[in-house]
């Protein structure tokens, strides 16, 4: 009798532990298969202008300005597709907010234009600057 309920011990046991080996090895899989994709960052410093509709004037300042891109989509709020033709990236979304980006690969230049709504308001922010490829 003991034989057997030890014996049925040993099963559940031993099914737990093959449990917790495939979900070790799903994360550790899962890990592998994300990192695989296309991933660059574009460091980006130029002059920004922000404008808080209906106040009284429009506030610039330098700013320095990281641009991810992983799988040819701009990582944000909301991850943006891009596209990449004639060595110039160009980024549209009307998700939450507008947006149009555009680096030119061949000069390095960006200039990025948001328009939304925060708590406080209607907002535009223009940004244009020059770009170096990170990682």
């Amino acid at each position: 009798m003991y034989a057997r309920i030890n014996t049925i011990i040993m099963i559940l046991n031993l099914k737990k532990e093959i449990k917790a080996t495939l979900l070790i090895f799903l994360i550790f899989f899962s890990s592998i298969t994300m990192s695989k994709g296309m991933s660059i960052t574009y460091k980006c410093t130029g002059l920004s202008q922000f404008e808080l509709i209906g106040s009284s004037g429009v506030k610039e300042e330098v700013k320095i300005k990281d641009y991810k891109f992983v799988d040819k989509m701009l990582q944000d709020l909301n991850n943006i597709d891009c596209s990449w033709e004639n060595n110039i990236i160009r980024c549209e979304s009307n998700f939450l907010n507008v947006r149009k980006l555009s680096i030119n690969l061949d000069n390095q230049e960006v200039t990025d234009y948001i328009s939304g709504n925060k708590g406080f308001g209607t907002y535009i922010e223009n940004f244009k600057g020059k770009c170096k490829a990170g990682n």
